[in-house]
């Protein structure tokens, strides 16, 4: 999608033209909705301009996610133990 006032290719999230400041048409706004909306992978400006974009494994992602709830939750029992002993 390109936009009108200037031709520059338009980003996937966002309203507005990165170059000129154009703000999109409704019929390209809902485009981009229905593009978004089917297409669950994350695009990153640098790839969507880049000439040679970086193939990036987005799977770790939910292993990540996990390790860091653990974490959180072991330093959040810690602070509760520190608070129960200075109470004391």
């Amino acid at each position: 999608m390109f936009c009108k006032r200037c031709g520059a290719p338009l980003p996937s999230h966002g309203f507005v033209c990165p170059k000129c400041g154009a703000m999109m048409s409704e019929e390209q706004i809902k485009e981009q909705k229905n593009f978004n909306k089917d297409n669950k992978n994350i695009i990153l400006l640098s790839d969507l301009y880049s000439k040679n974009p970086i193939k990036r494994d987005y799977s770790k992602i939910k292993d990540n996610k996990f390790i860091g709830a653990i974490i959180i939750v072991l330093v959040l029992l810690v602070l509760i133990i520190i608070a129960i002993i200075k109470v004391m």
